[in-house]
């Protein structure tokens, strides 16, 4: 597979021994997919009126907050209320395991993350971001965010000269 489209970024995969993390963004996407064109866009409802909506983080708050997952997910941990009910059940042990094993590779949590991009499509968020690791190592991944900054997809994305 070459590349995917999740709206309208479109994404190539860069294999570089991340098997794992790949299989388990193919799995968002597959499942996504077969659920028909608009299931990205409806891949979590907005929370019910009792619960206040949070927007998707950005800016210095989305970087801190990615390296943090990061790490936790080198850690092979993960706090599953961070995830809308749409992508939740992905989110298994054994696939936590298996980006952990992979995002170890890196030897280290990662001493920064940018922004590499971000767009709006309805009233999903997406954003780009790269990780830059001690030895020199970057790696990217693109998130998905629904209206109430619950995470909707994470995935492999390849950049130029990572």
């Amino acid at each position: 597979m070459k590349g995917f489209e999740t709206g309208r970024m479109t994404r190539s995969y860069r294999p570089r021994g991340h098997a794992g993390l790949r299989r388990f963004g193919v799995a968002l996407l597959a499942g996504l997919l077969a659920a028909g064109p608009g299931a990205i866009a409806r891949a979590d409802e907005s929370p019910p009126a009792a619960a206040p909506a949070v927007a998707a983080p950005s800016g210095s708050a989305l970087t801190t907050w990615a390296k943090r997952w990061f790490a936790e997910m080198m850690a092979g941990r993960t706090d599953r209320t961070q995830y809308a009910a749409a992508f939740a059940p992905q989110v298994t042990d054994e696939a936590i395991a298996r980006i952990a094993h992979d995002l170890n590779r890196y030897g280290a949590t990662p001493l920064r993350a940018e922004i590499v991009q971000t767009k709006t499509d309805g009233d999903q968020t997406f954003a780009v971001l790269k990780f830059v690791f001690p030895r020199g190592d970057a790696t990217s991944l693109l998130f998905g965010f629904d209206a109430a900054g619950k995470i909707t997809g994470v995935a492999p994305s390849g950049i130029a000269g990572d």
